[in-house]
C-alpha cells in the first residue's frame, strides 16, 4: 500500500512539475507576441492593439491563462 502511495505522489509531483513548465513557456511566448504586436503597432498601425491585449491579459486570472 505504501508503494502505491508513493507512486502516485511522485506521479502527481511530474505532472504538476510539467504544467509548471508548460505554464512559463506559454507566459514567454505571450510576452514575445504582445513584444511583435507592438513592433506592429509602432510600424504604422493603431498603438491601442498592445494595451488592449495587455490589459486584457492582467484582467484574466492565472488558472484561465494556463488553460
Amino acid at each position: 500500500m505504501s508503494d502505491y502511495i508513493w507512486e502516485t505522489f511522485d506521479g502527481l509531483f511530474k505532472t504538476v512539475h510539467r504544467q509548471g513548465r508548460r505554464v512559463k513557456e506559454l507566459e514567454a511566448r505571450i510576452v514575445d507576441l504582445e513584444r511583435r504586436l507592438a513592433e506592429r503597432t509602432t510600424n504604422g498601425n493603431t498603438a491601442q492593439q498592445p494595451k488592449q491585449a495587455q490589459a486584457s491579459l492582467s484582467e484574466m486570472p492565472a488558472e484561465q491563462r494556463a488553460a
